[in-house]
């Protein structure tokens, strides 16, 4: 994973991806489920949820395989 950059992640409406939910992205690129990414960056299945509603709502999206197309689309992975 490239060193984490702000404006590398911004969503073009004032808001921008945190670290945590970019390491939370690249996990779901790679298709594991919840409890996989939780037991990959060392944190509790409730917290990835949390991130993972996070990035629903940030992007306007409503599924897990629409965070990965919108994430594409803007460069993200």
């Amino acid at each position: 994973m490239k060193p984490y950059n702000k404006n590398d992640y911004s969503l073009g409406n004032g808001l921008f991806l945190s670290p945590r939910q970019v390491a939370v992205l690249e996990q779901l690129s790679f298709g594991l489920s919840n409890k996989q990414i939780a037991h990959k960056l060392g944190i509790a299945e409730p917290t990835i949820k949390m991130h993972i509603s996070a990035l629903l709502r940030a992007m306007g999206v409503q599924n897990r395989v629409q965070i990965l197309i919108r994430a594409k689309q803007l460069g993200f992975i």
